[in-house]
C-alpha cells in the first residue's frame, strides 16, 4: 500500500482509481520517483487512508462507481483543505475543467497520460507547498491554494505562479519596470496587475503605444503641446505623462521610441519634470513608469538605436511573460475562461463545449500568437459550431498541424521500429528545448513538461552535453 524503504520521501500521494492496473502502476512510478504512496480502489476506502496519514496530493478518477471524483474532490476540500486534489479522467471537456477547479482542483489529466507529465505537476506544485508532516496540520492560508490569475492575467502553471509572485512583490513599491515578452503574451495585463496591487491603484493608469504614432507626433502624445505649436491644432494638449500624474504610465514598445525624444522621456523619470511641445513652462508629474518591448533592448543599444542610459534606468526591475507554448498546461483554463466570457449561454442554459480531441489539439499547437491568437480561434470557433461542441473541424489550420505532423512521423522514420522512432523524437524534442535554453536544464524541463530530474536523465541517456553533435538533419 505504500513505500516504506524511503524515510524521507519527497512527499505523500494518494492515488484514487477503480481500475486495479492503472492504479499499481502509478504508485510503482510514483514510488520509483521518491514518493511514498497510498492507494485506493474507490472514492469511500480513499477518505477513511486520508483521515488517518499525512497526504499532500491526491490523484483520484472522475469516473467511479459509487462517489464520482467531483463529489470526492468537494469532501477532500471540505475536511482536508490543505491537500491538493489533480483529477484523472477520459472524458475531459472545459465543463470537467470549469467544474473542477470552482470546486478546487489543482489541476486535471487527460487519460492515457503519461506518468512524466504527472510527475512534473507534482513537482511543481510541491516546489511551492511543504508537506503536511502530520494527518492534521494545516499549511498557513496564503499556501492553501495556489492562484489561477492575477488580474486579468490567468493561468496557474510554474511559470506564471512565478510572475504572479513577482507582480506582488514589486507592485507597491515605485520602481520603474521593464516587461519583456512576445506579441500576445499579455504584457499589458501585467502593467494593468501591477498597478492594480500598487498604492497608486486609486489613480490613473495611462497607455501610450510608442510604435503606433509617427515620431513627430509622438513626443506631443507623450509630453502634451502648447496652444499653436501644431499647426491646424487649437488649445492645448495634455500629454501621458501629465494625465498620469499621481498614478502610472504603460509605455508599450519602448523600443520604438526614437533617439531624438529618448533624452526627454529619460529626464521625465528621473526628475518628474518636462516641458510640452512648442512651450517653456516646466510641468511636473509624479508618475510610475512600466515600460514593454518584444524586442532586445540590449541589442539596439548596442547598434546604437537606443540609449544605454535610458535602457538602465527602464530596467531597475526585469519581469518576463512566457509565450503559451511554454506553459501549455494553462490552455484549458484559458479556453475554459474565454467560453465562459464569451460565449452566450444556449436555450438549454448552457454554454458550448469542447471535445476532448478538439483539446488536445489547442493545447498541442505552438501558438506563435501567443494567448491573443488563442482568442481568436476560439472567437472563431464559437462563430462556428452553433452554441454545441467545438470540434476540430471548427479549428482547421490546427487539425491540418495535426495531420502534417501524425505524416511527417509516419514517413520521416519509415523503417524504423517504434521504440527506435519514439527515442528519435524525445532527442530530438530535447535537444531543440536545450538550445532554446542555451543548455539551461531547469528552464528547458519546464518548456518539455517534465522533472528537471527526468531531464536530467534522459541528457545522460542520450549524451546531449553542451557539446553534443545534434542528431538527424
Amino acid at each position: 500500500m505504500m513505500a516504506p524503504n524511503d524515510k524521507n520521501p519527497k512527499g505523500w500521494i494518494l492515488v484514487v482509481d477503480d481500475e486495479p492496473l492503472k492504479r499499481i502502476t502509478l504508485q510503482i512510478e510514483l514510488t520509483e520517483a521518491g514518493y511514498e504512496v497510498y492507494e485506493a480502489g474507490d472514492a469511500k476506502t480513499a477518505l477513511r487512508v486520508l483521515n488517518s496519514n499525512p497526504v499532500d496530493v491526491v490523484v483520484t478518477d472522475l469516473k467511479m462507481p459509487g462517489m464520482d471524483g467531483l463529489t470526492f474532490l468537494e469532501h477532500v476540500k471540505q475536511h482536508r483543505p490543505g491537500v491538493h486534489v489533480i483529477l484523472m479522467t477520459a472524458f475531459a471537456t472545459v465543463d470537467t475543467a470549469v467544474a473542477a477547479m470552482k470546486r478546487g482542483a489543482y489541476d486535471y489529466l487527460t487519460k492515457p497520460f503519461s506518468t512524466d507529465v504527472l510527475l512534473s505537476k507534482v513537482e511543481q506544485l510541491l516546489e511551492y507547498r511543504p508537506s503536511m508532516g502530520e494527518p492534521d496540520t494545516e499549511p498557513p492560508p496564503d499556501q492553501v491554494e495556489p492562484p489561477d490569475r492575477l488580474g486579468r492575467l490567468i493561468g496557474r502553471s510554474h511559470v506564471m505562479r512565478d510572475v504572479y509572485h513577482q507582480i506582488s512583490t514589486v507592485a507597491d513599491s515605485e520602481q520603474t519596470i521593464l516587461i519583456h515578452g512576445e506579441n500576445g503574451t499579455g504584457k499589458e495585463l501585467a502593467a494593468e496587475a501591477i498597478h492594480q496591487f500598487s498604492r497608486r491603484s486609486g489613480k490613473p493608469l495611462i497607455k501610450a503605444g510608442c510604435a503606433t504614432l509617427p515620431p513627430d507626433l509622438l513626443e506631443g502624445e507623450l509630453f502634451g503641446r502648447q496652444d499653436g505649436a501644431i499647426a491646424d491644432t487649437g488649445g492645448d494638449k495634455l500629454g501621458r505623462f501629465e494625465l498620469a500624474d499621481g498614478g502610472t504610465l504603460f509605455l508599450d514598445e519602448v523600443g520604438s521610441i526614437p533617439l531624438e525624444i529618448q533624452p526627454k522621456v529619460l529626464r521625465a523619470i528621473e526628475r518628474q519634470a518636462f516641458e510640452r511641445v512648442g512651450g517653456q513652462e516646466t510641468v511636473r508629474a509624479d508618475v510610475r513608469l512600466i515600460g514593454a518591448t518584444r524586442d532586445d533592448l540590449g541589442e539596439l543599444v548596442q547598434a546604437g538605436r537606443f540609449r544605454e542610459d535610458l535602457y538602465y534606468r527602464l530596467k531597475v526591475v526585469d519581469l518576463w511573460i512566457p509565450p503559451l507554448r511554454d506553459r501549455r498546461e494553462d490552455v484549458p483554463l484559458l479556453v475554459a475562461n474565454f467560453i465562459e466570457a464569451r460565449a452566450p449561454l444556449g436555450s438549454s442554459g448552457t454554454r458550448p463545449t469542447v471535445s476532448p480531441h478538439a483539446l488536445d489539439l489547442l493545447v498541442d499547437y505552438h501558438w506563435p500568437g501567443n494567448v491573443r491568437e488563442l482568442e481568436n480561434v476560439l472567437e472563431r470557433a464559437l462563430a462556428f459550431c452553433g452554441g454545441g461542441q467545438i470540434r476540430p473541424e471548427h479549428i482547421p489550420a490546427l487539425s491540418d498541424q495535426a495531420d502534417a505532423g501524425e505524416r511527417a512521423i509516419r514517413f520521416t522514420d519509415a523503417g524504423a521500429g517504434l521504440t527506435e522512432t519514439v527515442a528519435s523524437i524525445e532527442r530530438k524534442m530535447i535537444e531543440s528545448a536545450l538550445a532554446q535554453c542555451e543548455f539551461n536544464q531547469a528552464r528547458a524541463a519546464q518548456i518539455l513538461g517534465i522533472p528537471r530530474t527526468t531531464l536530467r536523465d534522459k541528457i545522460a541517456k542520450y549524451g546531449l552535453g553542451p557539446g553534443a553533435a545534434p542528431s538527424g538533419p
